[in-house]
């Protein structure tokens, strides 16, 4: 598909111009002419300049990230807030938008609603860039004529979603930053300060202690073989990789994300932030228990927590079970989050419930990860200082055994 960009005239006689996807020019004409619109200039746009090898690269990307989609909802909402119909707003929002791969997502779903389409089955169509959620409160939003104040509902989530993105982010940064410095000294003294210092034991008469050895065996695996270590270590992630993406693979990351100390609470607490934050607004929104239980599940992206969420879903369905209960039966949410839960069904305050309990978990993940990255910082020192005090010492004992010598 390409977008083409067209000036034309109106069934009403008025000037208009803009955006939508086509296979060729013909069948943009076609498109246009169906319309009563009478195309006075129809060209491709600078986003068709790409090459068909690059473009589609561009298409094979799935999913927009999580600021992308809470601008477009916050951009959305106010325009369907001051009555703009649904094309002009996807129009004016496309002349704003710098992303050709969002600008090609908008111009099909602003077509197809020129076409007629109602506004979520539009969005549903580009299904593999809005997320469910979006979809369904899009759904609730259009059928209740509340649209605006549900897409700013989403922009808020969105912006939720990703300030804890970001917080997270940046708290691997600096032991991310410790660890590589870390890791480049070590090579550096491994490739240039050792094999200079070794030049001055191979006089020695007398056996070299073990950790002499061993630093000057590893010192020659590296500067010797490095040209066959480095493939070995592209092939190795890149199998780690592979096998991550299989259902094994995901399964047992999955678990040790779980059970690594400090990371399994600020792992914990981002998925049941990510619950509650989500079952919130859809349930605010409007959107029945079935299927926001449905959609809160998949934002969890942890295979043991989706299994106990399938499990949920099936007792709330199936065996009559309240969510607070069926929760708590899967031993995997916290005990105040259940009965958070329960006092919400309880009382009929549910939404608002869920609201608390996410913006308290989101507060206690904080505290967590300022902790967890304090303490990171003495752990990498610490390591540091073993590693460079090995090898001061590899290099130290044979000195002290050839003073020893002398005398």
């Amino acid at each position: 598909m390409t977008i083409f960009a067209y000036r034309a005239l109106g069934a009403s006689g008025n000037a208009e111009k803009g955006t939508l996807n086509a296979p060729n020019l013909n069948e943009a004409l076609s498109i246009l002419r169906a319309r009563d619109i009478y195309p006075i200039e129809v060209k491709p746009t600078e986003a068709s300049g790409l090459s068909q090898k690059a473009a589609r690269v561009v298409l094979r990307r799935t999913g927009l990230s999580v600021s992308r989609l809470a601008a477009f909802a916050r951009q959305f909402a106010t325009l369907a807030g001051a009555t703009v119909p649904y094309d002009q707003a996807l129009g004016m929002i496309l002349e704003q938008t710098p992303d050709l791969r969002f600008k090609s997502v908008l111009s099909d779903v602003r077509s197809r609603i020129m076409e007629g389409a109602y506004l979520a089955d539009a969005f549903a169509a580009q299904g593999r860039y809005f997320p469910p959620m979006m979809i369904n409160l899009i759904r609730s939003g259009e059928a209740s004529g509340n649209l605006d104040r549900i897409m700013n509902r989403l922009a808020d989530y969105y912006s939720e979603m990703h300030r804890l993105q970001t917080r997270v982010a940046a708290s691997l940064v600096y032991p991310a930053f410790m660890m590589l410095f870390s890791l480049a000294v070590v090579i550096f003294m491994l490739t240039n300060i050792i094999p200079k210092i070794t030049v001055l034991f191979e006089n020695f008469n007398a056996t070299l202690p073990l950790p002499t050895r061993i630093l000057i065996a590893v010192s020659e695996l590296i500067t010797g073989y490095w040209w066959a270590l480095l493939p070995a270590l592209i092939v190795a992630v890149w199998g780690l990789l592979r096998f991550l993406r299989t259902g094994r693979g995901a399964l047992l990351k999955d678990r040790l994300m779980l059970s690594l100390p400090y990371w399994r609470n600020v792992q914990r607490q981002l998925l049941m932030q990510r619950f509650t934050q989500t079952l919130a607004t859809l349930l605010s929104s409007g959107v029945e228990m079935k299927n926001a239980l449905s959609i809160s599940r998949d934002v969890m992206e942890n295979r043991i927590y989706l299994a106990a969420m399938d499990r949920v879903i099936f007792d709330v369905q199936n065996k009559g079970l309240s969510v607070s209960m069926a929760l708590r039966r899967t031993a995997l949410f916290p005990e105040d989050v259940v009965q958070m839960v329960a006092i919400g069904e309880e009382t009929a305050t549910l939404p608002q419930m869920l609201e608390h309990v996410a913006t308290r978990i989101a507060q206690e993940m904080s505290a967590t990860m300022e902790a967890a990255t304090a303490l990171i910082e003495p752990v990498m020192i610490l390591v540091m200082g073993l590693v460079v005090g090995f090898i001061v010492m590899s290099i130290l004992l044979p000195m002290l055994q050839l003073n020893q010598l002398v005398r």
